[in-house]
């Protein structure tokens, strides 16, 4: 029976993932504004490293935060504002160098596959404006790193 299984799953163009650890995916929602120069005392540094980019965008709001454990090669949706939706997929386990694969496909942005570092975060600025004009920013994590050094 586990063979048939395995033998459709890898047909399916999925490999099965016995003894991969589950990662642990944070999306965080922020909204920026150009209205303001309040910035959350929590988003100092994204702020920054934002308005490098975009400087006109000088008020940063969080909206929340959420995470969830996601298998590999599986995936899950995480809500945004305004009826968005952020999907989170994990391609590949934590490597040697301690990297996950993911891929993300957020609002308007499309998908990004990309690998990343333990407990580094990846900011998308997308075009998405809210009623009041605000941009849509969405922060990924990815915390593959539970086992003890």
């Amino acid at each position: 029976m586990f063979g048939l299984l395995a033998a459709t799953l890898v047909a399916a163009g999925l490999r099965p993932v016995c003894g991969d650890p589950p990662i642990r995916v944070t999306v965080v929602v922020v909204l920026a504004t150009t209205t303001n120069t309040t910035v959350d005392p929590k988003l100092t540094d994204l702020a920054k490293k934002v308005q490098k980019r975009d400087p006109k965008l000088t008020g940063f709001r969080l909206v929340t935060s959420e995470g969830k454990s996601i298998a590999v090669g599986g995936s899950s949706e995480f809500e945004l504002v305004d009826g968005k939706d952020l999907t989170v997929k994990v391609e590949k386990p934590k490597d040697e160098n301690g990297r996950v694969g993911l891929t993300i496909k957020s609002p308007d942005v499309g998908s990004v596959t990309y690998t990343c570092a333990c407990d580094k975060f990846f900011p998308i600025v997308t075009p998405h404006k809210t009623k009041t004009g605000e941009t849509l920013i969405v922060v990924v994590m990815a915390k593959p790193c539970t086992e003890k050094k």
